[in-house]
């Protein structure tokens, strides 16, 4: 594959590419698909923790014939006695390198990926969580859902406007969604307004929360005044990351 400066960046840090090949290909919506790939050697060495993610070089023609653009990843379903791993795709309208891929991803293709993992953890007097965000946040939500003991209450709310989200994946913590509560909003024509309502009107301020959120960067910056000033936590208490921003394709 073309380098381009961001290879040679991760290079120079030391950061290691490895050969992936796609096994399957999984629809749940027209518009979510999973993809799944075998890499046994790269998945044996995994140190699986919530949101681990990694960067997927995929081929950007626009660039040139042979150029690769990345895109960063949660990765879903780790099968490390298979050698397998998968990664969920958004299917957005707006044309980008990684959504182009994988809209035409067939078994048998062969990319790379890159691991730069920055591993995150629940404060130690954790009593409540909340997950929130888009819909390119439900993959990290799941891995946190996998992670999270069945104990501690969980509120996951989604900004998303599609209408047919029932089949989409969802971790299911010891078999009952007994202790984790999924709100999904409509949004609101200001990105993220409808999100922080949400949150605003049904978490309320507690000792031991902790908030977790990613998506849209304006998504993101709508809530975070909430997070903050109506749920009054502290850094060591949230955790929010831009994904992607509106109008701008990725990679």
């Amino acid at each position: 594959m073309a380098a381009n400066w961001q290879r040679g960046v991760l290079r120079v840090m030391g950061v290691t590419n490895h050969p992936v090949t796609v096994t399957a290909v999984r629809d749940f919506t027209p518009w979510y698909r999973r993809i799944t790939f075998s890499a046994p050697d790269f998945v044996s060495d995994l140190d699986v923790f919530p949101t681990l993610w990694l960067r997927l070089w995929v081929p950007n023609p626009a660039r040139g014939d042979t150029y690769v653009s990345q895109r960063g990843y949660t990765l879903v379903d780790v099968r490390p006695d298979e050698g397998t791993f998968a990664l969920d795709f958004v299917l957005h309208t707006t044309a980008g390198p990684a959504g182009d891929w994988a809209k035409q991803a067939a078994v048998g293709d062969v990319l790379e990926v890159a691991l730069t993992p920055a591993k995150i953890a629940l404060p130690p007097d954790t009593g409540q969580v909340l997950l929130a965000g888009d819909i390119t946040a439900l993959p990290a939500i799941n891995s946190w859902l996998d992670a999270i003991p069945s104990d501690i209450p969980v509120q996951v709310v989604i900004e998303d406007g599609h209408d047919d989200t029932a089949d989409l994946p969802r971790t299911v913590r010891n078999g009952s969604d007994a202790q984790t509560d999924w709100q999904w909003v409509a949004p609101s024509p200001e990105r993220g307004a409808a999100l922080a309502d949400a949150v605003r009107a049904s978490t309320r301020p507690m000792d031991g929360l902790y908030a977790w959120a990613a998506g849209e960067r304006k998504l993101i910056k709508t809530l975070r005044p909430v997070l903050r000033g109506d749920l009054g936590l502290d850094r060591s208490r949230h955790f929010t990351q831009f994904y992607w921003i509106e109008g701008r394709s990725g990679g």
